[in-house]
């Protein structure tokens, strides 16, 4: 205020207020600077802390998963395990003895138990002849016998009428046969007839011949049906004119097909077909009785 030079003195006063807030700046950007540092550092520390206590967290869930299965295994029955002794190998292998080829005795056990040695063997055949020959003349003899007297009539069971079969009468009529002497002839020898209640109708079968004693072999089972599936007729010995000169082979049809082609065939089952041609695809070319077209393969089978 008392510088003669007013402006002078301006001047220097706004150079110092300039340099003092110059410093108060600087001042406040430090401060700032150094607590934003202090911000950084504690964001790090609660990071570390952060995974201190999330360690923590670890260990206590570990000692108690430790805890809960020692708690299980105290209620669990404890297993007993058998003492033994160890199974320990030989010192060497067992030495093997050499394989030799010896004959075969056949007589090493004649004298083991209580059998008999018998070493008549022509005499064992002679004895078997005999006993079959004797047999047979006792049972000769034994027919000749019973043939002798008069068989007593045989009550027969009771059958409807009707319902007897000519194989069932053919069985009763060579059963009385059998019954009967080789000597005696066959309408002579019948028993008498049973009494009218029970008395069979006569069977319609005529005597057999008396040289052949036989027995009625039975009726053949029922055929199939073979409407459904007939194979054809054998060819004759000349074949038709329609038939072409260079065929593969014959066919039969099992299955009936209608053309859905100008081109097709249709047929029913059991025609007969001359293949000339087969394709990759399964249908095959052909002649059926003067006309030429295709077929599937699948509803043929080779002659």
């Amino acid at each position: 205020l008392q510088a003669s030079d007013k402006r002078k003195a301006l001047e220097e006063t706004m150079a110092l207020s300039a340099q003092s807030l110059a410093s108060v700046a600087y001042q406040v950007s430090s401060l700032a600077s150094t607590y934003l540092q202090l911000l950084d550092l504690q964001a790090v520390q609660l990071h570390k802390l952060e995974a201190d206590v999330s360690c923590v967290a670890q260990r206590v869930d570990m000692h108690k998963e430790k805890v809960s299965r020692r708690e299980i295994g105290a209620l669990t029955v404890p297993r007993s395990f058998l003492s033994h002794q160890k199974i320990a190998s030989p010192p060497s292998p067992p030495s093997l003895e050499p394989y030799c080829r010896k004959p075969l005795n056949f007589s090493i056990l004649d004298d083991i138990g209580h059998g008999v040695k018998d070493h008549s063997t022509q005499l064992s055949r002679t004895g078997t002849l005999a006993r079959k020959g004797v047999k047979l003349a006792t049972q000769s003899a034994g027919s000749l016998g019973r043939s002798a007297r008069v068989p007593e009539p045989v009550q027969p069971p009771m059958v409807p009428e009707g319902k007897l079969s000519a194989a069932s009468s053919a069985s009763s009529l060579t059963s009385v046969r059998y019954r009967r002497g080789p000597g005696r002839p066959l309408p002579g020898d019948l028993p008498p007839p049973p009494p009218e209640d029970l008395a069979l109708p006569p069977p319609d079968l005529s005597p057999p011949a008396p040289s052949d004693l036989e027995p009625p072999l039975p009726p053949p089972p029922a055929l199939p049906d073979l409407e459904d599936f007939a194979h054809p007729p054998p060819p004759a010995a000349e074949e038709p004119p329609w038939v072409p000169k260079n065929y593969l082979d014959k066919v039969v049809t099992l299955y009936p097909y209608t053309q859905q082609k100008d081109n097709e065939l249709s047929f029913q089952p059991g025609a007969l077909i001359y293949v000339t041609r087969r394709y990759s695809d399964g249908w095959c070319e052909g002649v059926l009785g003067e006309e030429m077209g295709f077929f599937p393969g699948n509803y043929v089978e080779p002659l």
